[in-house]
This record gives C-alpha cells, structure tokens and sequence, in this order.
C-alpha cells in the first residue's frame, strides 16, 4: 500500500502529487488535469476534504474548505472578468450570507440560496453583520447546540432505526472507501460524521453535546429554508469572514 508523500498518473494525463494513507490520498496534496484543471488542498481517503483552492482553465478559482468534494462553510470564488464572491456555502452551492462584488464597485449583500439572492441588506453606518438580525444573531453567538436541537431534533431521531445504529458496521463496512467513492450517497453514521466533522474544522471543532444519530448526509433538507440555513450559519459560526466594502466593513 501507498504510504507518504508520492505521485500517481494515469493514461488521460491527471496526475497527483501529495501525501498517501492506506493507498488512498489523505492529507496535503495537489491533483490536476491535463486541461489545466487543478485541485489543491486536502484529502480525506480520496475525496477532497477541508481546506483548498479549486481553479478551473476558464479562470475561475475557488478558495475555501470542501466537506466531502462540495464546497462547504465560508469560501471566496473569483471570476475572469473580476467579481467576486465571499459568503458561505453549503453542499456546493451559496446557501447564507454573502457579498458579490462586481468589478465596477457595486455589491449585493444578502442571504443566498445558489444564484438568488433571498434577501437583500441594505448599508448601514456601522456596517453590516447578521448580528443586525435577531433572526440570525442567535445562531452567530451560541455555541449552546440545544438552540436549534429544542426545534427539531425530535423529529429528527423519530425516523431512526436504533438496532441498526447500534452497531455502525452495519450501516457502514469498514474498508467500504476502497469500493465506493461516491461521498454523496455513502452513508454518515455519528462515529464517520464526528471523525469528518473533526477533520474539516481542525483545531475549532467542538464535538455536538447532542449530536444527530441518524446517517443520512442532510438530515434537515426535508425543512423549511430559514431552519436549514440558520443550522448552516451556527455550523461554520466560527469561520466567519469580514469582507472589505465600500466604504464599509461587512461581517458575514
């Protein structure tokens, strides 16, 4: 098995230089295309997990944190022609508080939920920081997770099979990465979920003091819009970035 730093090509020019872990890659590495296609950052047992720098030939280039190959948490995408987005993502897509800036100074600022912007925030002296909303204020600040488990963590828990969970091996093989590295459909039993969750925050995790035990990926995307991206905000609560505007400071 692979172990180290190494480097693997294959016949249609992709090629991988970093480090190797039980033959999969697994930590800091760099995998490119021949078309000029590249990722760097770092893996977790092949897929792209935590901090990294996605460029596209076209010139796009996306620098951020990945959970499990999508964009997830506060990240910024730059665009050829100049603009710019910092906000927060989920699941690959814009999903919360955000700024585009375009090259001739303007910006929208707002909660989004992909390419739509859900709501716009107007300027204010100050600045503008979702601590402005009492709607979302709560979930910047708490690290208390019983703010949004008192919403609907009962709900949650009421579709789980408590035998199965009762033995994670039953709902995730170990050694299944090596058969499988479709992270979009693999299942999330609470023992994979902490080990990622721990991974992708790094020295700022903070293990859940009521965790979900089910395994499904997205458990809240049966809620409505404002509960799932309130759940975001809290859950990159301490990642938020503070973007340059004119001529105010944003906090998103």
């Amino acid at each position: 098995m692979r172990e180290g730093f190494g480097v693997q090509e294959w016949p249609d020019g992709s090629k991988y230089e970093g480090e190797f872990l039980d033959d999969f890659k697994h930590g800091k590495g760099r995998y490119s295309w021949k078309n000029g296609e590249f990722y760097e950052g770092f893996f977790y047992k092949d897929l792209k997990h935590g901090d990294g720098e996605y460029c596209w030939p076209s010139g796009h280039k996306f620098i951020g944190k990945f959970y499990l190959n999508r964009k997830e948490g506060y990240g910024h995408l730059k665009y050829p022609g100049g603009a710019i987005f910092q906000g927060l993502y989920h699941s690959d897509h814009r999903f919360g508080p955000g700024v585009f800036s375009y090259p001739d100074g303007n910006q929208d600022v707002g909660l989004w939920i992909g390419q739509r912007l859900l709501k716009l925030c107007s300027s204010l002296e100050e600045g503008f920081s979702l601590l402005n909303f009492p709607d979302y204020a709560a979930f910047m600040q708490s690290s208390d997770p019983s703010v949004l488990s008192c919403l609907f963590l009962t709900r949650l828990q009421s579709d789980v099979d408590e035998d199965l969970l009762s033995d994670e091996s039953f709902i995730y093989p170990p050694g299944i990465e090596r058969y499988s590295t479709d992270g979009d459909h693999l299942p999330l039993p609470p023992g994979r979920k902490r080990e990622l969750d721990r991974v992708f925050h790094g020295e700022k995790w903070e293990p859940e003091a009521h965790p979900y035990q089910g395994y499904k990926r997205d458990p809240l995307s049966a809620f409505p819009v404002h509960i799932r991206m309130k759940a975001n905000i809290r859950e990159h609560r301490l990642d938020t970035i503070t973007v340059k505007s004119t001529p105010d400071l944003l906090q998103i």
